[in-house]
């Protein structure tokens, strides 16, 4: 099992820069595309199951970037820009502590992240609605039951998903690794 230390150590590579861009907009298109208004403010959305992929397929240093910055641009898109700065922080956590929990790992770490993950996306806005926004208890209450829905759904179809890719292109599992290497030394060679 991998120190939080190895976790977190991460050598930045044109392709890790790459990765991180793209699943920074993979997460935006899926929150912005599958937004759906909630009735006291915000929206619900499948963005999360790009969260737990990027969070699941490449870390927890990807997954904190895509997930803060893909979940919060989609924000100020779409005119929720008083949601942004919570989206950041929640989010980002998020894609944090499932990647900690789940990166590399198989089915039950998985759930368990995506667990982890929900609970803070639920708690988080609550806190957030209910504390910084002060759209009242009741109305955060009521978010927060959808908000459940949505880390559910994004778990159920993003476990799946990240399953199925890592079944079919078996070398993405080393994508993030902190790779180095030494030559060996040259053998003489008999002329």
């Amino acid at each position: 099992m991998e120190s939080l230390k190895e976790k977190l150590s991460f050598e930045w590579n044109a392709r890790l820069v790459a990765i991180t861009g793209v699943m920074i907009a993979v997460v935006f298109v899926m929150t912005y595309a599958t937004k759906i208004p909630v009735g006291f403010g915000g929206y619900i959305h499948l963005g999360d199951t790009m969260v737990y992929a990027a969070s699941f397929l490449f870390g927890p240093l990807v997954g904190v970037i895509a997930a803060a910055f893909g979940t919060s641009i989609s924000d100020l898109a779409a005119g929720y820009g008083n949601y942004a700065p919570g989206t950041f922080i929640i989010h980002g956590l998020q894609g944090l502590v499932a990647g900690l929990i789940a990166w590399r790992g198989g089915l039950n770490r998985m759930i368990a992240a995506g667990i982890a993950g929900g609970a803070i996306v639920v708690v988080g806005y609550f806190i957030y609605e209910s504390a910084i926004l002060q759209i009242g208890v009741g109305a955060a209450w009521t978010n927060a039951g959808l908000n459940v829905v949505q880390v559910a759904s994004g778990a159920i179809i993003g476990i799946p998903l990240v399953l199925a890719i890592r079944k079919a292109y078996p070398p993405i599992n080393n994508w993030a690794y902190n790779r180095s290497w030494t030559e060996e030394p040259s053998k003489p060679t008999r002329a």
